[in-house]
């Protein structure tokens, strides 16, 4: 039933409303900050709907939905202050273990709080903003000093008097309430060593620095590098600094270009060293050895240094990323979505990982999740260009080509700073897969052999455009030029040099070879001496792994 108290006396009821849930789930400012968890939260009833955070299931007249662990703890610190007002210091403490939180990720989270309001619950309740000050519920058509009219805290099989003191001892406890969460917190930035607590004046750069690698263009690494090196300027005795600093490093020495990437190289080799002669044991500057190892035939010893580091520091985000794009690069595209989607729900929605999951989870023929994964990359990053492009090839692989043609003609939606002709040569392709016209199919292969030569990632989307439109012959001549240069080179470039992204040849990416959209590559009997001379073949008998395509 929709709460709505007109009646005289509202302000008394709900206030009683608010004092009878404050009783039970906490009444005072160290109880509201808590650590939440999930498990020993009991169910509750916030105006039309029940909130069950122990299955993070909200039930109301709109229907039922599951929400994201961190949506739910939200949800539960709002309700828990009992119509009072809750600032982001305290959705940090208690719902991100005191990490200081770029705005992108908690508005995100308030965001989908604010949609559960105006859907599940029918409108019985409102998430109000107190400019400069922070968030509260409030019941609908409530006088603004009122408080929120929740009915009543539903029972849980936990009494009282056990679950209370649990609470504060995991808010003492620290670590301890991390691990009971599942998850290991670090403070200030998931990047950093959590063995080593970072000096407090350096965490703005940490939170910066983290925003800007998470973009992933030349720029923001550039950036995220310098803000580093400010943090080790500052405290050169400070292992974790060097630490994250040699991981950034050799992260991003993958996307330079040669001589660049050289450089980059050494200098994360020279700042690992400076932080294992501090502390032997620096996670990310064991971490930085495997990320400067290529991408190409180094993948057994880049996973296996990813989850040693993953095991300690489970939301480490470099060994994240690496682990996820290792294990896709490997053919192995169901454990990788796997790691993407936890990456996703702690994770900031930055474009570069929306559209990475979205592609992760394709791969693993998730098709429904894509497709909302893809949504939400849409509602964040519409003119994004990865993200665009992502969706136009989702929509062109998944049997809907006419709606990526729409796509590509609603010209005034096109992603910003990308090249028409660039998008006049997918749209000349999008045509020929549509129409099977022979004139148009043999047009467009070869525009694909053209463009091939132009960029490394011309040449993985050619092949896959080449296996869309049955020309099984060219989609393994781009792969000869890309992986061996056999034919012709393909240069290092991505697609645009403005972009200042590269591949190089020891990095090519085999990722490619294992998406839906080269199912065709993978039913020919020339695949298999495709995956020999690249090595994988070696790293499955090794590993004792096996592509999903195999099983």
């Amino acid at each position: 039933m929709i709460v709505r108290l007109r009646a005289c006396g509202v302000g008394i009821a709900q206030r009683m409303f608010a004092r009878r849930y404050r009783g039970v789930m906490g009444e005072d400012l160290e109880e509201r900050r808590g650590a939440i968890d999930l498990a020993r939260e009991r169910p509750f009833r916030l105006g039309a709907v029940e909130v069950r955070p122990s299955t993070r299931e909200v039930v109301g007249p709109g229907g039922r939905e599951v929400l994201e662990p961190r949506v739910m703890q939200v949800l539960v610190a709002l309700a828990r202050a009992g119509g009072e007002v809750v600032t982001r210091d305290d959705l940090s403490a208690s719902c991100w273990d005191g990490r200081i939180v770029g705005e992108d990720a908690i508005n995100r989270v308030l965001s989908r709080v604010r949609r559960i309001s105006e859907g599940l619950a029918h409108g019985s309740w409102s998430l109000e903003t107190i400019t400069k000050v922070g968030y509260r519920l409030t019941a609908a058509d409530q006088p603004a000093s009122e408080a929120p009219a929740f009915s009543r805290a539903l029972p849980r099989a936990e009494p009282d008097h056990v679950a209370t003191p649990r609470r504060r001892v995991l808010l003492a406890g620290g670590l301890a309430a991390a691990a009971a969460a599942g998850v290991v917190g670090y403070g200030v930035w998931r990047l950093r060593s959590a063995d080593q607590k970072p000096p407090a004046d350096v965490a703005p750069l940490l939170a910066q620095a983290e925003v800007a690698i998470r973009q992933a263009t030349a720029t923001d690494d550039a950036t995220a590098i310098g803000l580093l090196r400010q943090v080790t300027q500052r405290h050169p005795d400070y292992a974790g600094g060097w630490g994250i600093l040699a991981a950034d490093y050799a992260h991003a020495a993958h996307y330079a270009p040669e001589a660049v990437a050289q450089n980059m190289a050494a200098r994360a080799k020279e700042t690992a060293d400076r932080a294992l002669a501090l502390d032997p044991g620096e996670s990310n500057a064991l971490l930085s050895r495997a990320l400067l190892l290529p991408r190409m035939g180094a993948w057994q010893a880049v996973e296996t240094s990813c989850r040693d580091v993953l095991a300690r520091h489970p939301e480490n985000y470099l060994a994240l990323i690496a682990l996820g794009l290792t294990l896709g690069l490997v053919g192995r595209c169901h454990e990788r979505a796997k790691v993407l989607d936890k990456e996703a729900l702690i994770g900031a929605p930055t474009p570069a990982l929306l559209y990475t999951h979205v592609v992760a989870l394709w791969a693993a023929g998730r098709l429904e999740d894509a497709d909302r994964a893809m949504q939400r990359a849409m509602d964040i990053a519409p003119r994004h260009f990865a993200v665009w492009f992502t969706r136009l090839y989702l929509l062109l692989y998944t049997g809907r080509p006419k709606q990526a043609l729409g796509m590509i003609d609603d010209e005034d939606n096109r992603p910003a700073g990308t090249a028409p002709n660039e998008i006049d040569h997918v749209r000349t392709v999008v045509v020929a897969i549509i129409s099977q016209e022979p004139k148009a199919v043999a047009a467009a292969t070869q525009l694909c052999l053209d463009q091939a030569r132009t960029g490394a990632g011309h040449a993985e989307n050619s092949m896959q455009f080449a296996c869309a439109m049955g020309q099984l012959d060219a989609a393994f001549a781009v792969a000869e030029a890309y992986f061996f240069s056999r034919g012709f080179v393909v240069p290092d470039t991505r697609f645009a040099a403005e972009q200042s992204r590269y591949t190089r040849k020891n990095d090519r990416l085999t990722a490619v070879l294992f998406l839906p959209s080269t199912a065709p590559m993978r039913a020919d009997p020339r695949f298999k001496a495709l995956t020999e001379e690249t090595g994988l073949e070696r790293y499955w008998r090794a590993s004792h792994s096996i592509p999903d395509y195999r099983t």
